[in-house]
């Protein structure tokens, strides 16, 4: 670790020099105080600090004044070092910033205990100061995929109104006008034509199929009735194959020979994960194959989705842009799981996820 010693006597310098280099310490030294506080200016200045109170040019409470005033995210920690061991100068010196305090003539054995505290001190908040930036990255994160969803939402009710209007609309509308002419007929005091009422009886028919199978369509993309009705296995077969039928893509699907039931708080963003990473394979891999794993190891689910494409791009899965990871890294948190985005050697990207198995689904389990 780097020490800067900041002390006028030659002869305390040196003592101090070849104790802490002798004890692994890369030492830079300042005659006085303004050399001192031109050199805790660097960028790269040393963080643990050994300060002379009396010193020519600027005495070490002014540099300890300046250094605090400028208010660094990484300060230094600095022992002040003088002769003056009153009470009144160690408050006053405290009271302009030091860290610690330390009387000459110093015993050797105190002086590395007071380095030990500070090199301490330096590594917690080290500790502390990177933990806050990935606090703030995740909160950034977060911002990001809030407004995200929040579009994604609102591009999803457009999209389905379009859906009702374009395509149960006319169909509906017909259906009605129908119905309106079978009501007249059928209320005459006429007779009615049987063979043309049931001409448009049986005209309606293919109406009400195609209505019928666009409503379940849709329900399936809102809420997949498969994944609540048979499992999470079924839902992702029942996936990779209307992938396989839709792209040609070659799918590949290996599940766990025996049954299990999870929870839909489970279930339900586990399937999202694979429904995401399988459209990032179509939209951006540039694949002809994919291959999808399911395991069950150690009371734990593995979720592994490995394509033959073009791989994630370099920094890709730390981007904030990179909203489809972002929201499977979200998902996984949020069941207490761990995922990692890579690429595979000659081949593409490999997305591995890890999920605690729940105790009540590892009960359930038959077969295996």
């Amino acid at each position: 670790m780097n020490i800067l010693i900041a002390d006028d006597d030659s002869i305390s310098r040196s003592i101090l020099r070849r104790v802490l280099r002798k004890n692994g310490f890369c030492v830079t030294e300042a005659l006085d105080g303004k050399d001192a506080w031109l050199a805790l200016q660097q960028p790269d200045a040393p963080r643990l600090v050994i300060l002379d109170w009396l010193m020519p040019e600027m005495d070490g409470l002014e540099v300890l004044r300046r250094i605090r005033a400028l208010r660094s995210d990484r300060p230094p920690y600095i022992i002040m070092l003088t002769s003056k061991g009153e009470k009144a100068d160690v408050i006053a010196g405290l009271a302009a910033g030091a860290d610690d305090y330390l009387a000459k003539p110093f015993d050797i054995g105190e002086l590395f205990a007071r380095l030990q505290v500070g090199r301490r001190m330096i590594e917690m908040q080290d500790v502390l100061i990177s933990k806050a930036d990935e606090l703030r990255h995740t909160q950034a994160d977060l911002q990001v995929l809030t407004a995200h969803l929040q579009t994604v939402r609102e591009e999803e009710r457009t999209s389905l109104a379009r859906e009702l209007h374009d395509s149960f609309g006319p169909r509906l509308t017909a259906l009605q006008m129908d119905l309106m002419w079978l009501d007249r007929q059928l209320r005459s005091t006429q007779p009615p034509d049987l063979t043309e009422c049931l001409d448009r009886v049986v005209a309606m028919v293919p109406m009400v199929e195609c209505i019928t199978e666009q409503t379940q369509s849709l329900c399936a993309s809102l809420r997949p009735h498969v994944l609540f009705e048979l499992g999470l296995a079924a839902a992702i077969e029942w996936q990779t194959d209307d992938l396989a039928k839709r792209t040609g893509l070659n799918c590949s699907l290996s599940l766990p020979a025996g049954e299990f039931e999870l929870h839909e708080d489970i279930a339900l963003p586990l399937f999202r994960i694979v429904q995401e990473a399988l459209t990032n394979v179509t939209r951006h891999a540039r694949a002809t194959r994919v291959d999808v794993c399911l395991n069950l190891i150690n009371l734990q689910l593995e979720l592994e989705i490995r394509d033959n494409g073009c791989g994630f791009a370099p920094n890709s899965t730390t981007r904030v842009k990179a909203l489809g990871l972002l929201g499977i890294r979200e998902r996984v948190g949020s069941l207490g799981g761990t995922v990692e985005f890579s690429n595979a050697p000659n081949m593409g990207a490999v997305v591995k996820v890890t999920v605690p198995m729940p105790c009540d689904a590892e009960q359930t389990r038959t077969g295996n």
